[in-house]
């Protein structure tokens, strides 16, 4: 048998940003079947949540169009999701491992994003092009994802191959100051919000809502490109915090995993 063959996370991440709409349309016309908001009522999130993992597990060689291959994932993730809103209920003991990993991922991203549960994707600022908003959107969810997951790999027992890959993505976090190394560990490891780290470290929201859009900013760049970009400058508003992390001797949780592993 063949060795199956999977897209690059880049690659993945693309297919995501150029079939997003085409999601929708499907998520849209499985709640018009169940009259049902497709926004309000989840079927966005369940079909956003079904191209990501599809475009994770899409084999090019095999000869299938990428929508011909996603199609079905995508309506019966939405319909799930129907089904779910009207109270119905269904066994889910053939859930694979993985999917139940994807779900994971997407409900902690609502945690993240909190604008996701009203229908809302996490752009910051307006570009005056909607395609535009929608594609960074798009990317920053894509982003939170492959954070997510690189957390629940390195906190299992993956495979060498993709402990490979999750340390790449721990590589480029370790390249960060301490301050900002912090700021990722307590959202996606903690699991806190950035309103509760803005409280814990006793700062404004925004500085932390803003710090972690140029956090993301950077991820994005240093997967693309495959090595760390230029590491962002720390706003005015947390280098009190900076200057007491390394008087603590702190290098950042991400530069201690990494030590650790080659110790």
């Amino acid at each position: 048998m063949a060795e199956r063959q999977t897209l690059t996370e880049e690659e993945a991440n693309n297919l995501v940003v150029e079939h997003y709409g085409w999601a929708e349309s499907i998520a849209r016309s499985v709640a018009r079947a169940w009259s049902l908001d497709w926004r309000l009522d989840g079927l966005d999130g369940a079909a956003m949540e079904a191209l990501i993992f599809c475009s994770r597990r899409f084999d090019p060689t095999r000869g299938i169009p990428f929508k011909g291959y996603a199609r079905k994932r995508i309506h019966e993730a939405s319909t799930d999701a129907a089904r779910k809103s009207k109270g119905w209920t269904r066994s889910t003991a053939n859930k694979t491992a993985v999917e139940a990993k994807a779900r994971e991922i997407s409900a902690e991203l609502y945690g993240v994003f909190p604008e996701m549960r009203e229908g809302r994707l996490p752009v910051s600022e307006s570009s005056g092009n909607e395609d535009t908003d929608m594609r960074a959107a798009v990317r920053e969810l894509l982003v939170g994802a492959s954070i997510v997951a690189t957390r629940q790999a390195v906190s299992s027992d993956p495979l060498p191959d993709d402990l490979i890959d999750y340390r790449r993505m721990v590589g480029v976090m370790a390249a960060l100051e301490p301050v900002h190394q912090w700021l990722l560990y307590k959202v996606y490891w903690d699991g806190l919000s950035l309103r509760t780290v803005a409280t814990e470290w006793e700062t404004d929201g925004l500085n932390v809502m803003r710090e972690h859009k140029v956090l993301i900013a950077y991820l994005q760049k240093s997967m693309a490109q495959g090595k760390p970009a230029p590491a962002p400058k720390i706003r005015p508003g947390l280098r009190p915090l900076m200057t007491k992390l390394k008087g603590d001797g702190s290098k950042g949780p991400f530069t201690d995993a990494l030590r650790k592993a080659s110790g």
